[in-house]
């Protein structure tokens, strides 16, 4: 079955920047699901300017992918490898 120009047009667009931006908003539940914290740490920290940066449109909040995964790159640490772990229970 061929495309028609309207299936062509709607493919084009479904693929578009703007759709695969927003494919990556994320609710604060989902948040929460993938960094495995709890609804209400996102909650809290949107009141006391920590956690990710979110979007707030007409009362709905949204997180970015990018701006999660930027926020939890941002809390990286490097394990101290090579210590002797019988000196650490001292």
């Amino acid at each position: 079955m061929p495309y028609s120009d309207a299936m062509r047009e709607q493919s084009a667009h479904n693929h578009s920047p703007i759709h695969r931006n927003i494919r990556d908003l994320l609710a604060t539940k989902e948040v929460a699901t993938i960094t495995g914290f709890s609804t209400s740490f996102f909650e809290k920290g949107r009141v006391y300017g920590y956690g990710p940066d979110f979007l707030k449109i007409r009362g709905k909040v949204l997180y970015r992918r990018s701006a999660v995964e930027a926020w939890l790159t941002a809390h990286e640490c490097t394990a101290k490898g090579g210590e002797d772990v019988r000196s650490l229970r001292s």
